[in-house]
């Protein structure tokens, strides 16, 4: 589908920097199209204000949360991923239906160069931090991606739940083994929020025995390097925040509404750094 009225919708939307990433594209290609926006919407009154956004012309919507799930609930049409992991960030309203994708488990991949993938994912232990709605994306994809995967949560409960939902035949990790199990791993990645706040430590791992071939990774991007990464760093190991990922999933819905393919350039990569 074609679309020329696009925006990021969330609550609290402010912080969102998806209208820098997509308005670059619309430049870059000269697209005859609106400005990308970025919309506050109440998820008490989701279905109500969808609708009103589908009238005034709206045609692509991404989606954060905590609308994600809400997202997928209303959708007439969802893709087999979305259906996997019971959320939607990317939205196209359609005048007949409401078409429902996800595209985060594909942006982390597509952030991942392929040397990383052979040499630390693909039948080797991986570790996810987390089990929140981001842990559930990224738990599916490095599973898509051969990944032996294990799930550290503060609530077992929860991460075995997630891994159950997943039909991922594993084990969530205890506090008592995370460390020893995270010195065996090849490919660690935290999806908590520890270490976003200015100030605020991440101390969930200690990282004096993990293997110098351990990729770290972090959702988190802003800051630049968050404290997790910076322990790992200091530790001399290989680590990456989440910008890539957050540009390549973006990537993958401007292709689905204006059926053009972007990249991942180092203007768009700066132009984000810089903010």
């Amino acid at each position: 589908m074609a679309t020329d009225r696009t925006a990021v919708i969330g609550f609290p939307v402010d912080h969102s920097l998806s209208p820098i990433i997509h308005n670059h594209w619309i430049k870059e290609l000269g697209l005859d199209i609106k400005p990308y926006e970025k919309i506050n919407v109440d998820p008490n009154k989701f279905e109500e204000q969808i609708n009103k956004l589908k009238a005034e012309g709206y045609g692509g919507l991404n989606v954060t949360v905590p609308l994600k799930e809400l997202a997928f609930s209303i959708s007439d049409e969802t893709s087999s991923v979305s259906k996997k992991l019971r959320s939607v960030n990317t939205l196209s309203l359609n005048f007949e239906k409401i078409d429902g994708d996800n595209t985060d488990a594909v942006g982390f991949i597509n952030s991942l160069d392929e040397k990383t993938i052979e040499n630390n994912i693909t039948n080797k232990k991986t570790l996810v931090l987390g089990a929140g709605g981001s842990a559930r994306s990224l738990v599916y994809a490095l599973n898509e991606l051969g990944g032996h995967v294990r799930l550290f949560n503060r609530t077992l409960e929860k991460a075995q739940i997630l891994l159950d939902d997943l039909s991922i035949n594993s084990s969530p990790v205890g506090a008592e083994e995370l460390d020893d199990y995270a010195n065996s791993s090849s490919f660690i990645v935290n999806t908590t929020s520890l270490g976003q706040k200015a100030g605020e430590h991440n101390n969930i791992l200690r990282f004096e025995n993990i293997e110098m071939e351990t990729f770290i990774y972090d959702l988190i991007y802003n800051p630049k390097r968050s404290s997790f990464l910076e322990q790992a760093e200091a530790k001399g190991l290989k680590v990456q925040n989440g910008l890539r990922m957050l540009i390549e999933q973006a990537a993958c819905s401007f292709q689905i509404w204006h059926e053009i393919k972007v990249g991942v350039s180092e203007e768009i990569m700066s132009l984000l750094e810089s903010v």
